[in-house]
């Protein structure tokens, strides 16, 4: 069995205040508290919490013995360097990045040393038309095991079985925050058009936020019908809402991709999204269910072609929501899945 290292990022300050308390991060692995931990949870899963170190950079500094390890996973950005290692023994060291930064996240780090001990950086996405210094490898989707609100929705009676598209209630599916400028931010503008010009199209969902956000927004031309008139809505809610539509708009955040993506397909839904042709994952996305857009395509022209497809072909969102069955333990990651053990393993030894 593999030995892993996990060093943890210090872009968010993991080695001040509060978080140099090993209770914290005690709690931090056990419920979820970053985000950035993902790595670490995913190993713990496949080869067992005694196979898996989750360090600091500082703690680093301060071994009392040598650390050996198969390999070392350094989280990009860090102020590592050399003498960090001094007391450090490894087979190979793999960078990581668990930000949504389209290529490597650097910042502060000192490039130069670290792009000379790893060849390869995990990042939750790979962009074929990257010319980056290393190789990009691919790393798990950002989901805590503990705290995995998907997982425990999709072991209830109600969502083991998904209504086909045509018994449905709702056209489109679609819940936001309304972040971002509105001619810039691809979830505003789509809401925006599908509003105004798919008023034959029932929409469930819609833009959630207190009157603030109204303030916020009052000069920019959001039709009053986006608003959802909720200040914010739980996951059960807007997992049951997904599961009423018969499309689910799957628009890029701060990366190309969102969880989103991952719960419509559960969802039984036919997901309308941007050109994802070009990105790669670790748990890929099933085409069979996805309308992907060009550029400038309308997003009422791709919600009307999703809903035809699911009605005239509806094994499309049963075949998408079983491949992800293939890769993923009700929306968890699992042991079992070995398919998506070796398709990480591989990223290391390519």
């Amino acid at each position: 069995m593999p030995k892993f290292t996990v060093v943890i990022s210090d872009r968010s300050k993991h080695d001040a205040g509060y978080r140099k308390n090993r209770m914290y991060w005690w709690l931090a692995r056990q419920i979820g508290g970053y985000g950035e931990l993902c790595l670490y949870w995913f190993l713990c899963e496949y080869f067992g919490e005694s196979s898996v170190r989750l360090v600091r950079p500082s703690e680093l500094l301060k071994l009392s013995r040598p650390l050996r390890t198969d390999y070392l996973m350094v989280g990009v950005p860090t102020l590592l360097h050399e003498q960090h290692l001094q007391n450090v023994h490894y087979r190979k060291l793999v960078l990581y990045d668990s930000s949504d930064h389209d290529g490597i996240n650097f910042l502060y780090s000192d490039e130069k040393y670290l792009l000379s001990k790893a060849d390869c950086c995990l990042k939750h996405f790979r962009d074929r038309r990257w010319t980056l210094p290393v190789r990009i490898g691919l790393l798990p989707i950002k989901r805590p095991p503990r705290n995995n609100r998907l997982h425990w929705k999709l072991q209830s009676v109600l969502h083991r079985q998904v209504a086909p598209v045509t018994d449905r209630q709702f056209d489109v599916g679609f819940v936001a925050r309304p972040t971002g400028d509105p001619e810039s931010n691809i979830r505003l503008r789509w809401l925006i058009e599908l509003v105004r010009d798919g008023a034959d199209l029932s929409l469930w969902g819609g833009l959630v936020g207190g009157q603030s956000w109204k303030d916020l927004l009052s000069e920019t031309d959001i039709p009053e019908a986006c608003w959802m008139g909720r200040r914010k809505i739980g996951f059960s809610d807007y997992f049951d809402g997904l599961s009423r539509s018969k499309v689910a708009l799957a628009p890029p955040g701060y990366a190309p991709w969102t969880f989103r993506h991952y719960e419509a397909v559960y969802a039984g839904c036919m997901v309308v999204t941007t050109d994802l042709s070009d990105f790669e994952f670790l748990i890929p996305l099933p085409e069979s269910s996805l309308v992907q857009l060009q550029q400038g395509e309308s997003v009422v022209d791709g919600v009307r072609r999703a809903i035809q497809l699911g009605i005239s072909e509806p094994e499309r969102t049963r075949d998408a929501r079983a491949e992800l069955d293939q890769w993923l333990t009700l929306g968890k990651y699992d042991a079992s899945c070995l398919i998506t053990k070796d398709r990480f393993m591989s990223n290391l030894e390519a």
